[in-house]
């Protein structure tokens, strides 16, 4: 019979510890199934093509979502089932909201630099309001007129959500009008530079904006001042993508400098019969690729005819010559105030989705393995894409699988500006760290909706402790057992008996490597892998606990340490690509000058402190100093037990994110309880200070319970005029006769102590001073 390590086989098949291998299947969007995954030519090659940022603002973390997740996919790929992955991105750099957005921070930052006088501003921005407001009322009016005259219910309910999001967008500019209005006498009293800055903020200044552009928008035509715009934010997404640690395309393809390609592949198009001229611009023909028995709208067939979402792409772009309201413009004549090339059709730019098509083409071919991106670019961008390769190439399938990955909402909303749960990566990324960002996103399945909000990422939050602390108990086990990884031989000193616990490590390990292969071939099943893991690293600490030192067989605890270790890295959340066990590969030096350092400061603070007398509130102080600061810097969690601490790595931002918390936290328990102390004092002063009340006095300053009076002054009405029961009127009697002994109460203490206000002053001053300390 066959053994394992001492484990026979009939053993592992009870246990079952092995399983047959299936073939990866993936979510493929073109047929909504399962599909299993084949290269085209059965190799190990991948060709991707992922669609990349459109570089006119900041990214947000619908991008962190989409970019991690497909990161993640790219390394299991590669690193888990051992293919090798040409992935290519593509980059936007010229579009109609970068057109828009780079126009009008130009006319808006040479508008602030040569206009300095308040009135100036303010008369400005009367005569923007006006106009925004007229402007975009039409848009209303509009809406509501399509609306009325829809054909279809589909239509109508396209038109409902048109109608609202037109109604939402001008009550923020009416509500941004009454926010500059309060600010005009404020900014009058200011410094023409200081009232300029208060006018123009929180919004206000893209109301001007727009105004500048519709006045002078056709004076822009230096092509410098879009590329600049483009590259700022492009530069931004890449130190974006490093912070978050994604890897870099092994292909980037820049629209600007494809134009030639782009041109080129609209020519083919044209010359094949499925697009047409139309004065200077390019339209693909939907009708005529359909009649060439080509289908149009593979990935969403229920969104062609939608109008609101093909005109997604052509929202600045006056699409009213097209031959059916399908088509699309390949090549986009361009107005005044807009970039351009030179072209057979006139001067003019690319559509949206040719880029990519065109693009995609050029560096991978006639067809490609997968093709990935946001669930919200499915139709129109990638079924236009599709359309537009199949149309050059005369093929009927240019992809063979689309992953679209799932939308990301915030608190369940649509992440929006206008709604102010717009959240930045670098946002994001000041309050918890890339590696917890990835957690959030492996512990989610990639083509799901996700719903981001405080409670999930805690989740995270807490999964990724629950890796640190079983490496960190994993490393406290091998160092007291004196068996580091770099040393094997301490570790063959130690017992290596296979008892039963051992060989039910061994069933947990394999089980384990069974299930994180069954899930990662399910369609890259992230959440169900980590599952997985976290199943075998409770049963390596339960392994722990019941086996005694002396019997511990230390290469089994490492053998389950380096296996979670090798998923964790191929997930990108763990560095470490033997052990999170090991020290690598560095010189001695090298490793442990920091932390050498470190002691050495620590003895120097020590000694400094016993020449001055140290107190155990000193002591205590340099050492929470030294495990809060000096080693969280170098990225070592220290955590206090009753008699002894217990110690491990991880990343010092993970650590000083959770120090910061816990600091931020405490701050605001101390500010919460300075304010309460300044409250209760405060109302001591006034009520010390306070002459004595009538009965008339006190009673009138409740008209909102009381309206008569008898002749003491106490009530004999309610608030209608009815007059008041007895019980009411001893209610009121007893309301009084509580006051009164308030009075009695302040008026003894300050009899006792007459210079009482002063002292409860200078209390409440010196409170204000710690308080401004905390805030500032």
């Amino acid at each position: 019979m066959m053994e394992v390590n001492g484990l026979h086989s009939s053993e592992i098949e009870q246990n079952n510890c092995f399983s047959v291998g299936e073939g990866l299947r993936i979510h493929n969007s073109l047929t909504g199934n399962k599909d299993l995954f084949v290269t085209r030519d059965g190799s190990k090659l991948v060709t991707w093509y992922i669609c990349g940022p459109t570089v006119y603002d900041s990214s947000h973390l619908g991008h962190a979502r989409t970019y991690v997740t497909f990161d993640i996919i790219r390394r299991i790929l590669e690193r888990y089932f051992d293919y090798g992955v040409i992935y290519v991105m593509n980059v936007t750099d010229v579009d109609d909201k970068i057109i828009n957005k780079a126009r009008r921070n130009y006319l808006l930052e040479k508008y602030v630099s040569q206009t300095y006088e308040v009135q100036k501003v303010i008369s400005d921005l009367r005569d923007a309001f006006q106009e925004e407001k007229s402007s975009q009322d039409q848009k209303v009016q509009g809406s509501l007129k399509a609306y009325e005259e829809a054909p279809s219910s589909r239509r109508k309910d396209e038109l409902l959500k048109k109608i609202k999001e037109e109604q939402s967008k001008h009550q923020k500019i009416c509500d941004l009008e009454v926010l500059y209005k309060g600010r005009e006498a404020q900014a009058c009293s200011l410094t023409n530079k200081a009232g300029g800055e208060l006018l123009l903020s929180d919004g206000i200044s893209d109301v001007l904006a727009s105004y500048l552009d519709r006045k002078e928008g056709a004076s822009v035509t230096d092509l410098a001042i879009y590329r600049a715009h483009a590259a700022k934010y492009e530069e931004e997404f890449w130190e974006d993508m490093q912070s978050l640690d994604v890897e870099p395309p092994m292909f980037l393809t820049r629209v600007t400098e494809y134009m030639d390609v782009i041109k080129d592949y609209v020519q083919r198009i044209v010359d094949r019969g499925f697009a047409y001229e139309a004065n200077g611009s390019i339209y693909f023909d939907t009708k005529a690729f359909q009649e060439a028995g080509h289908k149009y709208g593979k990935l969403n067939p229920s969104a062609v005819g939608s109008q609101e979402l093909a005109s997604e792409s052509e929202s600045n772009f006056d699409s009213g010559e097209k031959k059916n309201s399908c088509d699309f413009a390949l090549w986009k004549a361009s107005k005044d105030g807009e970039p351009f090339w030179e072209s057979p059709w006139g001067k003019g730019r690319p559509g949206w989705h040719i880029e990519c098509s065109a693009m995609a083409s050029n560096v991978i071919g006639n067809y490609m393995d997968i093709h990935s991106g946001g669930v919200d670019l499915q139709f129109p961008h990638h079924d236009n894409e599709l359309a537009q390769a199949e149309a050059y190439y005369g093929c009927f399938q240019w992809v063979n699988y689309f992953m679209h990955s799932g939308h990301l909402a915030i608190d369940g909303l649509k992440m929006s500006k206008s709604l102010k749960n717009f959240i930045t990566i670098r946002e994001v990324l000041r309050k918890y760290s890339a590696r917890s960002i990835r957690f959030l996103f492996v512990n989610h399945p990639w083509d799901k909706p996700m719903n981001f909000h405080e409670s999930v990422m805690s989740a995270a939050i807490s999964m990724e402790k629950k890796f640190d602390n079983f490496f960190m108990s994993v490393k406290d086990v091998i160092r007291k057992m004196d068996a580091d990884g770099r040393n094997y031989i301490m570790r063959m000193k130690h017992c290596q008996k296979w008892a039963k616990e051992e060989k039910e490590l061994l069933c947990a390990l394999v089980n384990a490597k069974n299930q994180v292969g069954k899930c990662l071939r399910d369609n890259f099943d992230t959440p169900g892998a980590l599952q997985a893991l976290l199943s075998l690293t409770g049963a390596v600490k339960s392994h722990i606990d019941k086996v005694s030192k002396d019997e511990l067989v230390p290469e089994r605890i490492m053998e389950a340490a380096n296996y979670v270790t090798f998923i964790l890295s191929v997930f990108g959340l763990s560095s470490t690509y033997g052990s999170e066990t090991t020290l690598g590969s560095e010189s001695v030096e090298a490793l442990v000058t920091p932390f050498i350092d470190a002691a050495s400061s620590l003895r120097d603070e020590v000694r400094t402190a016993a020449r001055e007398g140290p107190t155990k509130e000193k002591l205590m102080q340099i050492c929470d100093k030294f495990r809060d600061y000096t080693m969280v810097d170098l990225g070592v969690r220290v955590e206090d037990a009753a008699s002894s601490s217990a110690w491990g790595l991880c990343p010092a931002e993970t650590l000083r994110i959770e120090r910061d918390e816990k600091l931020q936290k405490a701050k605001e328990a101390t500010i919460q309880s300075l304010l309460s102390k300044i409250d209760n004092k405060t109302r001591d002063i006034e009520k010390l200070q306070q002459p004595e009340v009538t009965a008339k006095e006190f009673f009138a300053n409740l008209t909102a319970k009381y309206n008569g009076y008898d002749e003491r002054g106490f009530p004999t009405q309610d608030a209608d005029g009815k007059p008041l029961s007895k019980k009411a009127q001893k209610d009121a009697e007893k309301l009084f006769e509580k006051k009164k002994k308030e009075q009695e109460k302040y008026e003894k203490m300050l009899a006792a102590d007459p210079s009482l206000v002063e002292k409860l002053q200078s209390e409440v001053q010196a409170l204000r001073k710690q308080l401004e300390s905390f805030e500032n």
